[in-house]
């Protein structure tokens, strides 16, 4: 699939066609105007697939470099259609798409649906006809050369201008990597500040275990609610402290944990209560809340 150097077409061998180039633009077998559009890039390869697409009618082969990077294999092609709908129109189209199938079939199936049409486009589809659209493609451009010029040395300099390769894909892949870099970003640091939240959250919730068994035990021993830390016969509140949490006091019962020192400033300063509820002879259940933290900062069961 590597193009070979220094091959030239012999008469002898006048019906293997598209032979590939010895240099650049400058080199264009007569008659040939296929090979002169493709250039010296792979052109033994791309010899081998038109052949097989003109004597076959077949339409589809595999393309490795479509199957990792389509879009910049379309680029670095010259089918700058082929790329523009490649990253446009066919993520709007799919996304117009989910949402009619969002209204049919639900958000979940909607989802499942767009994520599969993309990987089929991306990693089947356009691997498997790209050189079939390269091939179409090179035809095209071949046929309007021969429309705007005369003779064939002028058809096979203007072919081998048009085609070849373009450099594009060294200025658009920068961009790319700082376009993926910048999303990565923008996910990856309030994901990882969530988390770091959530684990600051959790510190107070496990400093809770012992208030919450010295306030249950006191119920169930007197039933007795307890006032305050002094009351259930706890350190004062001050005193429970850990590396984000500033106290966890006992307030009629239930357990206020305040949170500061190195808490994030979007929780130091504020609260969670646990509720001292659904009281029995044996047992003391907790209702775990917070009116001033968000959601996505507390565990679960204090939504």
């Amino acid at each position: 699939m590597n193009s070979q150097d220094d091959l030239t077409p012999s008469s002898a061998d006048s019906e293997s066609i598209y032979r590939a180039p010895t240099a650049d633009t400058r080199f264009a077998p007569a008659g040939d105007l296929l090979a002169a559009y493709v250039g010296p890039k792979n052109a033994d390869y791309y010899a081998r697939c038109f052949a097989r697409f003109k004597t076959t009618n077949s339409t589809v082969s595999w393309n490795w470099p479509a199957f990792f990077l389509a879009s910049l294999w379309f680029l670095y092609r010259k089918m700058w259609l082929y790329a523009f709908g490649y990253w446009l129109v066919m993520p709007v189209v799919l996304v117009v798409l989910s949402v009619f199938a969002e209204q049919l079939v639900g958000e979940a199936a909607s989802s499942i649906l767009y994520n599969a049409s993309y990987l089929l486009i991306a990693f089947v589809l356009a691997p498997m006809f790209a050189n079939r659209l390269y091939y179409g493609h090179a035809q095209s451009k071949v046929n309007k050369v021969v429309a705007i010029t005369s003779s064939p040395e002028q058809q096979s300099i203007e072919a081998a201008r048009v085609g070849g390769t373009s450099n594009v894909v060294l200025v658009v892949v920068p961009f790319i990597l700082i376009a993926v870099l910048g999303i990565l970003a923008a996910i990856a640091i309030p994901a990882y500040q969530d988390y770091t939240i959530r684990a600051q959250v959790s510190e107070g919730l496990n400093l809770s275990g012992g208030v919450k068994a010295a306030v249950a035990e006191l119920y169930i021993d007197t039933g007795e609610v307890a006032n305050d830390n002094a009351h259930a016969r706890l350190s004062p509140a001050s005193e429970i402290t850990g590396k984000y949490v500033t106290s966890v006091a006992v307030d009629r019962g239930d357990i206020v944990i305040t949170y500061g020192f190195g808490a994030h400033t979007v929780i130091a300063g504020k609260t969670i209560l646990l509720t001292f509820d659904n009281r029995t002879e044996d047992q003391v259940n907790w209702t775990c809340s917070s009116s001033e933290i968000a959601g996505k900062h507390l565990p679960a069961a204090c939504r």
